[in-house]
C-alpha cells in the first residue's frame, strides 16, 4: 500500500445464485516512519491522516528544564506534549528553557512546535533513533513532562533509558509537532 493514501474495500461472493456485495468501507495508510512531512521528519502517524514529527535537528544542546521549585501538573502520556509546554511556558519566565525554545521556534513555515512529552519522546527514541533515522545525538533529552517541582523526565539516546533529574540540569532538546 501507498502511504497516506485513502483506499476503498467491498467484499463480493459469487456463486450459483449470483453475486452479492458487502458495504463499502474506506480507509486511509499513514505516512511512513523516517519520512519528511509538515515540517519535520515523521515519528507517529495513528494511521488516519495525523501524526507527529519532530525538527531535523537539536534546538539546543544544553538548555535547563528550569523552575526549579514550581510545579506544573504536566502528564507523560501521548498527545499531551503541547498542554505540558504551553503550561510551563505560561508559569516559568527563565530565559532559554526547554520548553521555551521549542515554543517560541519558527521552523519550515511552522509556529506550533513543542516539547514532547515522555511517551511522545520514546516514540522518537524508538521509531526514529533505534532506527539510524531523526539526527539525533547520543545524550539525553529533555521531555515537557516533570515528576515533581524539582525534577523532570528525560531519555538517553544511546539506550532508551528513562529517568527523573533536577531541573536545573542542562541537555539536549528537540522540539515536534502535530500533524
Amino acid at each position: 500500500l501507498s502511504a497516506n493514501t485513502t483506499y476503498y474495500v467491498r467484499a463480493y461472493a459469487t456463486n450459483s445464485n449470483g453475486t452479492g456485495y458487502g458495504n463499502e468501507i474506506s480507509f486511509k495508510t499513514g505516512l511512513s516512519i523516517g519520512s519528511y512531512y509538515a515540517g519535520g521528519i515523521v515519528f507517529y502517524n495513528d494511521g488516519v491522516g495525523h501524526g507527529l514529527v519532530c525538527a531535523e535537528s537539536d534546538q539546543s544542546p544544553y538548555a535547563a528544564w528550569g523552575c526549579e521549585g514550581t510545579a506544573f501538573g504536566t502528564s507523560t502520556a501521548m498527545h499531551t506534549g503541547a498542554a505540558n509546554t504551553n503550561a510551563i511556558v505560561a508559569g516559568c519566565t527563565e530565559a532559554g528553557i526547554a520548553a521555551k525554545l521549542c515554543y517560541d521556534l519558527s521552523l519550515n513555515g511552522y509556529t506550533d512546535w513543542y516539547l514532547p512529552s515522555l511517551d511522545e519522546l520514546n516514540f522518537m527514541y524508538h521509531n526514529l533513533y533505534t532506527q539510524g533515522l531523526g539526527n539525533f545525538e547520543q545524550g539525553f533529552y529533555w521531555s515537557s513532562s516533570e515528576n515533581d517541582s524539582n525534577e523532570a523526565w528525560l531519555e538517553s539516546f544511546p539506550n532508551g533509558y528513562q529517568g527523573c533529574y533536577n531541573k536545573s540540569y542542562t541537555t539536549r532538546v528537540r522540539a515536534i509537532r502535530a500533524f
